[in-house]
């Protein structure tokens, strides 16, 4: 079958969307999940940092051949990260006394900032180690989301008389 050129350059495009529409749909932040882990690890003397890991799990699941499907899943749980912290600051902001607030901006500010220093350190050296291009998308897709993700649970975590519905805060 002999494809014109417009046609052959729309079909890896169709093909992308396609694979990667499932990993998409499995992405969706369970922010109403998250607290609940955060609130039974809480409740239990536990780390919340298994709350990232438990909310990963569909990234983590893709076949280790398709980097750039599993970056693209990565990515999709860091922006729902994101929101949710905006979401939560918005809701400290509102229902919290002025000091608890800003405290917990300062916390979140340099929480991820450390982290993403060293997803950057990371990436770096996996640069000099001339690693592949999409293993390092990849690792770099993971340690930002997971950089997120760890933010917003340490603000769940250190304000637990602040926790919201999920409802006050929209799933992403």
């Amino acid at each position: 079958m002999i494809l014109r050129p417009a046609l052959r350059a729309a079909v890896p495009l169709a093909m992308a969307t396609l694979i990667a529409a499932p990993a998409g749909a499995e992405t969706r932040l369970d922010l109403g999940a998250v607290h609940a882990c955060v609130t039974t690890a809480a409740d239990e003397g536990n780390s919340p940092q298994a709350c990232v890991d438990q909310a990963h799990a569909p990234c983590l699941s893709l076949p280790g051949d398709t980097r750039n499907v599993t970056s693209l899943c990565f990515n999709a749980l860091r922006d729902g990260w994101s929101t949710a912290i905006a979401g939560r600051m918005a809701s400290l902001r509102q229902d919290a006394p002025q000091r608890v607030a800003t405290l917990a901006a300062i916390e979140l500010k340099y929480d991820l900032l450390a982290a993403l220093v060293q997803c950057d350190r990371l990436e770096e050296i996996e640069q000099l180690r001339e690693t592949a291009s999409e293993e390092i998308l990849l690792q770099k897709s993971r340690c930002t989301a997971t950089a997120s993700g760890l933010a917003y649970v340490r603000l769940l975590w250190r304000m637990p008389d602040h926790v919201p519905t999920p409802s006050k805060e929209k799933d992403q």
